[in-house]
């Protein structure tokens, strides 16, 4: 049976972050699969052909200038074309896609459903102007019946220094100083934890990180608190008094391995059905909270080809491998 051609086109910063292909060498030597690591600059004809061709293209835009990503990403994805039997792991437009949390949303909104009388659902999130008065924003307050506290989050969800500062804000009147464009987003109480799922085709595995505390009534005269998630939603972080009801290093957070009942896994799986099923993506990660009150879960992120950390390292060279095998 002949060797199946592993093309790897991912920007050297991202390889050496995640480990690859080092870390699949050994298992894609025992399944038979031959890796070559693809030259974007050079040409492609001559490095092919490939079976199965992993790429992480939105890493293009945060090493280089955008029109020189802009042609990298064209000569991939013309070369893709012109070879439509090669497997393309994952969709050029969905990556893009997925980049912006305008289509996170539309997924978002495909993935929810009810079982085991738990709903699955997203924050009631509208979205904000630039040109909006303070009438305005009182006016779509009003009539989607948003609830503050909410979190304003950037339109961009990556390619973007600023994708990550959020504000928490506690009254409609300081709205207005937003920076805008961006979307705003009802805040649930989910006891200062999120869930992390990471996915590699039809398997996943989940952990659990720090997030921003539960607030109540007393707190709606709060100032606006900004913050940026990096430092607040992730494990071995600073305390932030503002944010965190306790330091989030002081306990510690678990995987599925350690808890393999963090999450009704029945849930997941459906979550994940719809997402493939909407995306045809296979490497991803989605966020969600459990609602503290109902026990709900609330879809807040997603991201293609996520850097699997805070699961056993083991997991996702594992299911990797065994993705790949399956387009034998």
């Amino acid at each position: 049976m002949s060797a199946i051609r592993l093309g790897l086109c991912i920007p050297e910063r991202k390889k050496s972050a995640i480990c690859l292909p080092e870390r699949i060498e050994a298992l894609c030597d025992e399944k038979n699969i031959k890796i070559i690591e693809i030259d974007i600059d050079a040409d492609l004809e001559s490095q092919g052909p490939f079976d199965v061709l992993l790429h992480k293209i939105i890493d293009y835009y945060n090493v280089f200038p955008i029109q020189e990503a802009d042609e990298k990403v064209k000569r991939l994805v013309s070369y893709a074309t012109r070879h439509s039997k090669m497997v393309v792991l994952d969709d050029f437009d969905w990556c893009l896609r997925l980049t912006k949390r305008k289509s996170m949303i539309e997924v978002f909104e495909h993935c929810q459903f009810i079982m085991d009388d738990i709903k699955v659902f997203f924050p009631k999130t509208v979205e904000l102007t630039a040109e909006m008065s303070s009438s305005d924003i009182e006016l779509v307050i009003r009539n989607t019946d948003i609830r503050l506290p909410v979190v304003a989050k950037p339109f961009s969800a990556a390619l973007d220094d600023g994708s990550h500062n959020m504000a928490l804000v506690f009254s409609e009147e300081r709205l207005i100083d937003l920076k805008r464009p961006c979307l705003i987003q009802e805040f649930c109480n989910h006891s200062g934890v999120y869930y992390k799922v990471f996915v590699v085709g039809d398997r996943f595995n989940i952990c659990e990180n720090p997030s921003i505390r539960d607030f109540h009534q007393k707190d709606n005269d709060c100032p606006t608190i900004f913050f940026n998630t990096r430092t607040i939603a992730k494990v071995g972080q600073p305390f932030n008094s503002n944010l965190h009801d306790k330091d989030p290093n002081d306990r510690d957070w678990l995987s599925c391995d350690q808890q393999p009942n963090l999450l009704n896994r029945n849930l997941i799986k459906e979550i994940i059905q719809r997402m493939r099923q909407k995306t045809g993506i296979q490497l991803f990660k989605f966020d969600l909270i459990v609602e503290r009150d109902t026990g709900h879960y609330g879809l807040i992120d997603m991201n293609q080809f996520p850097s699997y950390r805070g699961i056993d390292s083991k997991h996702f060279p594992k299911h990797l491998v065994e993705l790949i095998t399956n387009y034998r």
